[in-house]
C-alpha cells in the first residue's frame, strides 16, 4: 500500500479526458490505450513520486510510455497533487500557468 494519496486535479482530469477523445477519434480504441498508459503511470507516481526528476523547484515529471505526454505534479508529503498533462510538443508555458500556488 502507497504512503501517498494521490490527487488529480479537474485541470488535468479534463486534460486526460480531451487527449483520450482525440486518440480515440483517430483510431478505434487508441485513446483507451493512452489511459491504460497515464493509468501505470499515475500508479508508478503514487508508488515513488521521488523517482521522477524535479524540473523546476517542485513540480516534477513522469513522462506517459508510447505516447508523448509527460504528467506534471507536486509533492507535499503525504500528498502527490497531479495538475497537467501536457502534450510534449506543447509550449511549457501553458503548463506553467497551472502551477499550484505555494503558501
Amino acid at each position: 500500500m502507497s504512503k501517498y494519496k494521490l490527487i488529480i486535479n479537474p485541470f488535468a482530469e479534463q486534460d486526460i479526458l480531451d487527449a483520450r477523445d482525440w486518440y480515440n477519434e483517430q483510431k478505434e480504441n487508441l485513446g483507451n490505450e493512452l489511459i491504460q498508459e497515464i493509468k501505470q503511470t499515475v500508479s508508478s507516481i503514487k508508488d515513488n513520486p521521488l523517482k521522477f526528476p524535479e524540473i523546476k523547484k517542485g513540480i516534477r515529471r513522469a513522462i506517459v510510455s508510447r505516447f508523448p505526454y509527460s504528467i506534471f505534479f507536486t509533492l507535499n508529503a503525504p500528498i502527490v497533487n497531479v495538475f497537467a498533462l501536457f502534450h510534449t510538443s506543447r509550449n511549457p508555458k501553458v503548463w506553467t500557468m497551472r502551477e499550484p500556488k505555494k503558501g
